[in-house]
């Protein structure tokens, strides 16, 4: 019904996709799959996580989990913008 596709490399931990059902969401699903694969990359040996999202979809969601904006892309569209956050994993 959702789930998360993303990959470990170089000590990196990169969050490609990320998708639950709005009948999921606000029931710490998105937050324990979140965590789970934190985890899962802390074991692989990644020291940071790195996502992009847009402006428009998540990216108060992973603030709430650590991570933090370091870069941003203006779209076409006024007012929103491709988001670029990171987050240590310790």
């Amino acid at each position: 019904m959702g789930g998360l596709w993303g990959r470990t490399e170089l000590g990196l931990l990169f969050l490609d996709m990320f998708f639950l059902p709005e009948q999921l969401r606000g029931q710490s699903f998105g937050s324990q799959l979140l965590r789970t694969v934190e985890e899962e990359a802390i074991r692989r040996g990644c020291k940071k996580a790195v996502v992009e999202t847009s402006s428009f979809q998540a990216p108060v969601f992973y603030m709430r989990h650590g991570f933090e904006e370091f870069g941003k892309v203006e779209f076409g569209i006024p007012g929103h913008a491709r988001i670029f956050l990171r987050k240590d994993l310790l």
